[in-house]
């Protein structure tokens, strides 16, 4: 169904244009970068110091839509209906989103929620706690990934890092004792971020044009930044009534509800149900807490439209199977614990990486013949890579894979921990952006921490596995800094990839034409890390407990206490304690359960037509993102389903533009709260946290 939808841009590249559509320009770069610097700025700020609405959050970020929104109704607009001449062109538009979108993975979950807060707590949580001393101890992390202090004892209560999480006095920032670690730890991220962006030009053909994956997301900036006809100032999705209609009513609902917030005698319109005061005797009180209650996200049912319908029934339908199999298995005495969940999404991860190499297998064969130029057969210049040589992009990844191995060397990491931690992280990345890249998943995670792998070899293997305390320590603090992949680089560099493919490059079959592209996401990035860095410093140094009334005592409390403990401190004294409490017996019939399910559910589906499962529901089945969106999924999928039955593809065509409504509604309703809240507190005004997305 999806495959039968041509992108929007698809008839668009068949009018006249006024002038030749080059991407990169001084006023691509300018607006790109300006978009980065606005929001890599701001959501330190916004999402932990006010606990505001999330500026990005997930895979639809609101800083984006509302700044692409504004571009293109308050600027773009008038600039075509009086001067078309100086209007910004599609391919322009692309280049500025896909620089947004790669500057997303830096400010907040991405990166700089967990980088500085691991930095700073991993030493200052002994404090107090002789366990975690002792291991820190044996670890003997190196002092210059830390930041400068007077004592070179860095396990003390220096200002440095007692301020980083309780407030400086005078307000001010220790930039001089954070310019070496965030100078080191910057490196690390190049390394990873260079890998994402080696492998993501690797995997892009195979996964557009082979497989044809239906990117749904990229779909709906298409349609955002599509070019209007000659002499219109507004493109199609724009003049469709039932966006607007959709978009309108979207906004009106989370506007009545955010009033009420204010003015509690203000109506409520219930957009979801609470059934924690029904289901409170057993079996059902077995329910997760996300089938008890659930809220409708209008963005979810609308990115559903642009999914396969088989893909969109198993994201919902595994986790009503899973609540099932909750039910039962926990009347009987059995507790379905958090580590049975993780187990069996690993087995399922490592066999969905398998299926996708699998698949995919011939094309990385032509890549890894690109690579060694004895091996190339001629029909392999028939296929060439848009925005770098397959051959520079094969040795790229390597390259940046060997030097992210002798970083974590240089710090004490031994090599096969080394190889095995970034191998971890790495499937775990290129997982989501695959899942993201064929669901339109806007709140996507995986539930596996990565470092649980040697918990695995200790407990499978025996003591012959075990790896020493800092390499340990390592592993956990990369999951630590790495685990929440809902912000996660690969994916928004595919998406921007995706839409500069559909609007700017679409032409193009030499590399050299599109390298300006990547040099644009490059100059994002680098600008990004560094006011995104200075933001988060700047909001952890002045704020001691979030502004409003959320009940926390920390700034960002998740990152800087409670995912250091889980993460990183408490299970690295427990594996050197050797007091894990798993058997392995559990252990590998969980792992085995996991990728029977997957491994069955993938080879169904790529043998059987009518086969209804896919193996991408399981994998988020435990997410607490799955939880929070499977019942706006449920809904997208019967809309789409009931559509398709009563007026086949032509209905579901022309109602295309109501579903982006929705998107669009949603996303501009968050942002328009979010600024709202803004506002209140800078004027001097209580103000109230408008949560409309889910993240």
């Amino acid at each position: 169904m999806t495959a039968a939808m041509p992108p929007a841009s698809t008839t668009s590249t068949l009018r006249p244009e006024p002038a030749p559509r080059r991407g990169v320009t001084w006023r691509s770069l300018l607006l790109g970068l300006l978009g980065v610097v606005g929001i890599c700025a701001l959501a330190p700020y916004n999402d932990f110091a006010m606990s505001n609405t999330l500026l990005v959050g997930n895979f639809l970020p609101i800083g984006v839509v509302l700044i692409m929104l504004v571009v293109l109704l308050l600027v773009n607009a008038p600039l075509l209906k009086f001067a078309p001449r100086h209007a910004l062109r599609e391919g322009e538009l692309a280049v500025a989103l896909a620089m947004m979108l790669a500057a997303c993975s830096l400010p907040s979950s991405g990166l700089m929620r967990y980088l500085p807060a691991g930095i700073v707590s991993i030493p200052n949580q002994a404090i107090g706690n002789n366990d975690y001393l002792r291991m820190l101890e044996a670890a003997n992390v190196p002092h210059w990934l830390l930041p400068s202090v007077t004592n070179a004892d860095v396990i003390t209560d220096d200002p440095v890092f007692r301020y980083y999480r309780l407030r400086s006095p005078d307000g001010s920032v220790p930039w001089a004792a954070w310019a070496r670690p965030l100078a080191i730890w910057g490196v690390f991220v190049a390394l990873l971020w260079g890998l994402m962006l080696c492998l993501s030009l690797i995997v892009r053909r195979q996964w557009t044009e082979n497989e044809r994956l239906a990117f749904p997301l990229a779909s709906v900036y298409m349609s955002l930044i599509e070019a209007p006809e000659p002499g219109r100032a507004l493109n199609r999705l724009f003049s469709s009534p039932g966006f607007w209609i959709a978009a309108g009513i979207v906004f009106c609902v989370h506007s009545v509800n955010a009033v009420n917030q204010y003015v509690p005698r203000f109506p409520v319109i219930p957009i979801g149900y609470d059934m924690n005061t029904i289901f409170i005797e057993q079996p059902w009180s077995f329910f997760d807490y996300g089938a008890k209650s659930a809220l409708v996200y209008f963005s979810i049912v609308g990115m559903v439209y642009f999914v396969q319908t088989r893909v969109a029934f198993s994201l919902w339908a595994f986790y009503v199977l899973w609540q099932i199999g909750k039910v039962v298995i926990e009347s009987h005495g059995v507790t379905f614990t958090e580590q049975m969940r993780q187990d069996q999404t690993f087995g399922g991860i490592v066999v969905f990486a398998a299926v996708v190499v699998y698949v995919g297998r011939q094309h990385w064969w032509m890549v890894i013949r690109h690579m060694f130029p004895f091996l190339r057969r001629p029909a392999d210049a028939l296929e060439p890579s848009r925005y770098l040589p397959y051959a520079a992009a094969g040795w790229g990844a390597v390259l940046c894979f060997a030097g992210l191995i002798a970083w974590l060397m240089t710090a004490g990491v031994s090599l096969p921990a080394a190889a095995l931690i970034m191998a971890s992280v790495t499937m775990l990345m290129m997982t989501i952006a695959r899942i993201v890249a064929e669901t339109g998943l806007v709140f996507a995670q995986v539930n596996w921490p990565s470092q649980r792998l040697w918990t695995y070899s200790t407990q499978l293997i025996g003591p012959a596995a075990k790896i020493d305390a800092t390499s340990f320590l390592f592993a956990g603090w990369m999951a630590h800094t790495f685990h929440d992949v809902r912000e996660s680089f690969a994916t928004f560099f595919q998406q921007g990839v995706r839409v500069a493919d559909g609007v700017a490059y679409e032409r193009t079959r030499v590399w050299k034409e599109a390298f300006g592209f990547l040099v644009a996401v490059v100059m994002a990035l680098v600008v990004g890390y560094v006011v995104s860095a200075a933001s988060m410093l700047w909001v952890e140094y002045n704020y001691a407990e979030p502004l409003g009334y959320r009940p926390e005592a920390v700034v960002s409390i998740y990152a800087t206490e409670s995912a250091v403990k889980y993460l990183v401190l408490d299970p690295a004294v427990k594996y050197a304690a050797g007091t894990a409490t798993e058997t392995p017996l559990a252990i590998g019939l969980n792992i085995t359960g996991g990728a029977l399910v997957v491994g069955v559910c993938s080879v169904l589906r790529l043998t059987l037509a009518w086969w209804p499962l896919h193996p991408i529901g399981f994998i988020v089945a435990y997410t607490y993102a799955g939880q929070k969106i499977w019942f706006s999924i449920l809904l997208g999928w019967l809309a789409k389903t009931i559509l398709l039955r009563l007026g086949g593809a032509s209905l579901l065509l022309r109602v295309k533009p109501v579903f982006i409504g929705l998107v669009v509604g949603e996303a501009f309703a968050a942002a328009f709260w979010l600024v709202f809240s803004i506002v209140m507190h800078w004027s001097g005004h209580e103000y109230r946290r408008i949560l409309l997305l889910p993240g």
